[in-house]
């Protein structure tokens, strides 16, 4: 797998090979450069592989829900994503208090996550599907250097996931 930060500028795409597996690959060209496993239908935990290292997600709460980001193995969160429904996106916030907004558009066809102060850093655009899940990514050169890029570009992906996966629970229940 290629490192992260090598995929600044590069096209990038993010697929689901099969539609009966909650498993995602972000790729680059033909080659996948990062894996997304989400364990179950009826839980929200997940495991993303990268070059740079395995990361466990997690989300917890109903109505005020939390995301959490863990190195694999690990028991501590290296970063705390704090949903804010109604406004469709959240805060990421780090330990040492540096915080990233999340937001999508009203059809959740568009993702980013930007700086605090709205600087672009990961966009994924042209998300859909019925059966198989994919979606265009852009890391913009300002996240080239972060140390979090490596949890951060498959923690949006899974943020994603979990977004359509809540839309098609809510339209079932209606």
């Amino acid at each position: 797998m290629v490192r992260m930060s090598e995929l600044v500028a590069r096209e990038l795409h993010w697929v689901q090979p099969s539609s009966m597996k909650q498993y995602y690959e972000l790729q680059a060209g033909d080659v996948a450069v990062c894996t997304l496993h989400l364990e179950s239908s009826f839980n929200s935990r997940a495991t993303a592989v990268t070059a740079d290292g395995s990361f466990e997600f997690d989300r917890k709460g109903f109505w005020q829900r939390q995301s959490t980001i863990r190195a694999a193995g690990g028991m501590e969160d290296i970063a705390l994503y704090n949903a804010n429904t109604w406004r469709q996106g959240g805060t990421l916030v780090l330990p040492n208090g540096r915080t990233y907004m999340v937001k999508s558009n009203f059809w959740s066809t568009q993702f980013y996550v930007t700086t605090q102060d709205e600087q672009p850093l990961i966009s994924i655009t042209k998300i859909g599907g019925v059966f198989h899940y994919s979606g265009n990514v852009e890391i913009l050169s300002l996240a080239k250097n972060l140390p979090e890029l490596p949890w951060l570009v498959p923690f949006a992906w899974y943020l994603v996931m979990l977004q359509f996966r809540d839309s098609a629970s809510a339209a079932a229940a209606t």
